[in-house]
């Protein structure tokens, strides 16, 4: 009898395990709305995303952005977007209604030629880094209106940005001057320097910060890396054992799971995404299997859905939009054909 009972517990055990498995396997269900700029008909588009199969599909609502967008965010509470139009200097927002649908809103100006932007986790401040101004302006948000506060010069080329989710820190990539910048900031909008500019690889073009706050990463361009840190409880940043950590070529946008658990790396001069296990306490970057995927030409922006199963990418160079799969080892696969979008899809943001 008791080597029967322990075969019935050994045998429930592996159920469960098998049903925990087929669970994490399973084929998403639900909806979800995608907003993508397109910079050679100076649009924001919205579509509507299929979880289970990853489909994404033009909606009829279509706004007009500024020249050139390059760059977009949404507010934690998902009912604002705005968009960089380094063409114009101005950041056009929208109001996103309680069916995903985009209106109107105003339009601020900022420095010379914005590059990206950074929303604080409590949706009040909105920071945006100049490239040729080399500064930040710093926006209240309101709505989607937009005054700006301050504005804070930063090293050579500031071409990237990112804010803590879990603490009033942000870092700026500084490209010519291979730097990163770190600042505390307060709800006013005043940035204070923590320390000196740390280094970077070469071209330093975009940052993220892990979803604990723990880590920061750094994409370098010119030296086809990433670069990491460990965040202090202060906000200063320590070199990661191993890093910079080795990516595929012009590496150019970044994104962190919803979970915390991978980084994806656009790699925009080899057509592929780069994917990584984010080590739990150290924050070291680990090559998923496979380390790759491929995307269409020109691969420029990353977002991943917020329920943790697809990827999106936008292509400038071929006009659409690569939709991969996220499996459960964290490697992505290739999912759904690739959309076709309006011309130059430049940015995109999930929701």
């Amino acid at each position: 009898m008791k080597l029967r009972a322990w075969m019935s517990v050994l045998l429930a055990a592996e159920l469960m395990i098998l049903a925990a498995c087929n669970q994490t396997e399973s084929t998403p269900s639900g909806s979800g709305k995608l907003y993508l700029t397109t910079q050679g008909d100076t649009k924001v588009s919205t579509y509507d995303v299929n979880l289970g199969d990853g489909t994404v599909t033009l909606n009829s609502t279509q706004q007009d952005t500024g020249t050139t967008p390059n760059s977009i965010a949404l507010t934690p509470a998902g009912d604002a977007l705005f968009v960089a139009n380094r063409g114009d200097n101005t950041i056009t927002s929208y109001a996103v209604g309680s069916d995903g649908t985009l209106s109107a809103g105003s339009t601020a100006t900022t420095g010379s030629t914005p590059r990206a932007m950074a929303i604080d986790s409590s949706g009040a401040l909105l920071f945006v880094a100049n490239e040729t101004s080399n500064d930040v302006s710093i926006f209240s948000i309101s709505g989607t209106t937009l005054a700006l506060v301050n504005t804070v010069p930063v090293g050579g080329t500031p071409v990237g940005i990112a804010a803590s989710p879990t603490a009033s820190f942000l870092y700026v990539t500084n490209s010519a001057d291979n730097t990163v910048s770190t600042f505390s900031f307060g709800s006013s909008g005043a940035l204070t320097a923590l320390s000196l500019p740390v280094a970077t690889g070469t071209a330093p073009v975009a940052c993220v910060v892990s979803v604990d706050g723990k880590y920061l990463y750094v994409a370098n361009s010119g030296s086809n890396n990433v670069s990491a840190y460990t965040i202090a409880s202060d906000g200063t940043l320590t070199n990661i054992d191993g890093s910079p950590f080795s990516a595929g070529l012009g590496p150019s946008a970044m994104a962190v799971s919803p979970a915390g658990l991978y980084l994806y790396v656009v790699d925009q001069h080899s057509n592929q995404v780069s994917s990584y296990k984010i080590g739990d306490m150290t924050g070291v970057l680990t090559a998923t299997t496979p380390p790759t995927t491929s995307t269409g030409t020109t691969p420029v922006w990353i977002a991943v859905h917020p329920s943790g199963t697809w990827v999106y990418v936008a292509n400038v160079g071929s006009s659409d939009i690569s939709a991969l799969r996220i499996k459960t080892t964290g490697a992505l696969g290739i999912g759904t054909p690739v959309v076709s979008t309006g011309p130059q899809p430049s940015a995109l943001i999930m929701k």
